[in-house]
């Protein structure tokens, strides 16, 4: 699966939610363990800080493994269903087909079969991977961090070597459900980000030093994943789909090599024997904000942005598996090296310039308007992607979608807001879990739809993710309406931005004024003490 996102996931609001929260949002669902900064020892090693390299490889072996496979799947459908197939490791084996019947039509067969597929590794890899996470943030709170980032690490290899076996011995597709089982179960990438968001947590001391940790990490997480996509994209055009997954098992090889020089954190020891009801209990008071009688003046408002975000998961992290099959198919037929690209100026436009433009719009627009922004930008977006025909527009969607993830990142921020400090665990936590079950729900069902409408019209699965930002637009707009009227609130913003550009006018042209004053007057003064 492809989480940038995650990262989306994540992720682009670290800074944000600074402002308004006390506590680590990322310290997930904490049990009655909960552990804080006081109660901690400290880290005094500087080898504390090989967890953003840590972070890196991992995402980079990770984002390498993925894009990989995700590539081979068409390959090994269409090597299975015309044995006669001749395609070049680089191009897309859905535009290569060389057989005697029609190509559009094998191009579609192997699409059905590879969007059949998809829908069964997303139950079956799912389902292991969201139970496996809750399990590990109760564990790594009790048991230690360091121990717990061996884990994921040992889950990918494991899951790269066997693919790499299935590779060399040409088995069919199904087999490779094995290895992504074994890969849900280890916790995927969401336990890699869990814990090493959790241990920068537990190294740092003030909110700044935090926020600061937190940033450092995110961007380690980012890089890795966008320069992951470029390599495995040029590695497969020169050797072929087993020589990237080579390269992505020796990167995590090296990464338990630093994780056993990472040092450990030495959590609040407590006599209470770990139970697995725990998990259950922290994942209840995760959700009590949704239906607590706690938080009635405040329910509607969050179950709303709970929906909102929601959304926002399942379309933005759901659709990259079927994203990418859309992309290697007619009439884009991208290569490996396109589409790394691709993810990679996606990746670039919709997080990286989406962080800055959130403190550009900081400074004249509050939350909710930022929010409505970014429904509406993705809404256009996702239209344009699903009528598109030209390669050019394709790679234009992620400009024209600048602020899809907006609106992940705003609903936080509100959230965030209305609760208190001591709640704030809690609340991420649960919006932790449900990215995890929205993303491999999203999978799911893109992946089926865009089976059933292969032979009708491909682009229909953009079509319904941009009615479903659609509508979260349109819940946008009522969570304005608990802060003000919209109307009301635009007008005010309207007003405002012009009352504050007027006056800097005028306070500018009143300085240029007291300058020019201040400068003949020294031309006065230095003419007159000449005479004297």
């Amino acid at each position: 699966m492809q989480y940038f996102l995650t990262i989306n996931r994540i992720y682009l609001i670290i800074d944000l939610e600074s402002e308004i929260s006390k506590e680590n949002p990322i310290v997930k669902m904490q049990n009655n363990d909960e552990i804080s900064n006081s109660q901690e020892t400290k880290v005094p090693s500087k080898r504390k800080y090989l967890v953003g390299p840590i972070a890196f490889l991992h995402l980079l072996g990770y984002g390498i493994f993925s894009t990989t496979i995700f590539l081979y799947f068409p390959y090994n459908v269409s090597k299975t269903l015309f044995v006669n197939l001749t395609v070049e490791n680089e191009r897309s084996a859905v535009c290569g087909s060389n057989t005697n019947t029609t190509g559009e039509e094998n191009g579609k067969q192997i699409q059905t079969e590879v969007a059949t597929f998809l829908t069964y590794i997303a139950v079956v890899e799912g389902i292991p991977c969201i139970f496996s996470n809750l399990l590990f943030g109760s564990l790594g709170d009790r048991f230690g961090r360091r121990k717990m980032l061996l884990i994921p690490v040992i889950g990918v290899m494991v899951a790269e070597g066997l693919i790499i076996a299935f590779m060399y011995f040409g088995v069919t597709l199904y087999y490779f459900m094995i290895p992504l089982v074994i890969h849900g179960f280890s916790g995927e990438t969401f336990a890699m980000i869990q814990f090493t968001l959790a241990y920068t947590a537990n190294i740092t001391e003030t909110n700044k030093q935090r926020t600061i940790g937190m940033a450092i990490m995110e961007i380690c997480i980012g890089m890795g994943y966008l320069l992951a996509s470029v390599v495995a994209g040029y590695i497969i055009r020169e050797g072929g789909y087993m020589w990237p997954l080579i390269v992505a098992f020796l990167i995590n090889s090296s990464n338990i090599i630093l994780i056993f020089f990472l040092p450990e954190v030495n959590l609040k020891e407590t006599k209470e024997p770990w139970r697995f009801a725990l998990i259950f209990k922290s994942f209840q008071d995760s959700l009590q904000f949704y239906y607590s009688k706690t938080y009635d003046g405040l329910r509607l408002k969050l179950n709303i942005c709970i929906l909102i975000y929601i959304i926002g998961c399942i379309v933005l992290i759901g659709r990259n598996q079927t994203e990418m099959l859309y992309i290697i198919s007619p009439p884009f037929c991208l290569n490996s090296v396109q589409v790394g690209w691709f993810h990679a100026v996606k990746g670039i436009i919709q997080h990286g310039i989406a962080l800055v433009l959130i403190r550009a719009f900081m400074i004249c627009l509050c939350a909710e308007t930022i929010a409505i922004v970014g429904a509406i930008s993705g809404t256009i977006s996702l239209v344009a992607e699903g009528l598109t025909n030209s390669t050019v527009l394709l790679f234009l969607t992620p400009v024209i979608g600048f602020g899809i993830s907006l609106g992940i990142v705003m609903t936080r921020v509100i959230m965030s807001r209305e609760i208190s400090p001591e709640q704030q665990g809690a609340l991420f936590g649960g919006m932790s879990a449900f990215q995890t079950a929205c993303t491999f729900f999203g999978s799911l069902m893109f992946s089926a739809i865009y089976r059933g409408t292969i032979y009708v019209f491909k682009g229909t699965i953009f079509l319904l993710m941009a009615g479903m930002f659609f509508i979260s637009l349109i819940l946008t707009m009522y969570v304005v309406r608990f802060k003000r009227n919209f109307l009301d609130s635009f007008f005010h913003l309207i007003r405002n931005n012009c009352k504050i550009f007027f006056y800097r006018t005028i306070l500018l042209e009143k300085k240029m004024k007291e300058k020019t004053y201040n400068l003949q007057g020294k031309t006065i003064s230095i003419k007159m003490n000449t005479k004297l």
